[in-house]
């Protein structure tokens, strides 16, 4: 497996494994003005086929801070 990541200034983040089964992006939108809510989308690209979107999910500030924390608890992230 090969993983990737890039970012743009204009507030995308993208991390993409690639592997014998296909594609899979992990893509995180931040709304430039707006700190309080990020998007984030998980795609998924099987040879011969187009990309499809499996999950897209809207997150706020309470949100992400909820989600950061969850990730401390399961040693994600420190």
């Amino acid at each position: 497996m090969q993983t990737t990541f890039n970012a743009s200034p204009s507030g995308q983040a993208i991390i993409q494994n690639t592997t014998a089964a296909g594609i899979e992006k992990l893509v995180v939108n931040l709304h430039p003005g707006n700190d309080s809510v990020i998007d984030i989308q998980i795609k998924e690209e099987t040879p011969g086929d187009g990309m499809l979107v499996s999950s897209t999910i809207s997150i706020n500030q309470d949100g992400m801070q909820k989600l950061v924390e969850w990730l401390r608890d399961q040693g994600a992230i420190q």
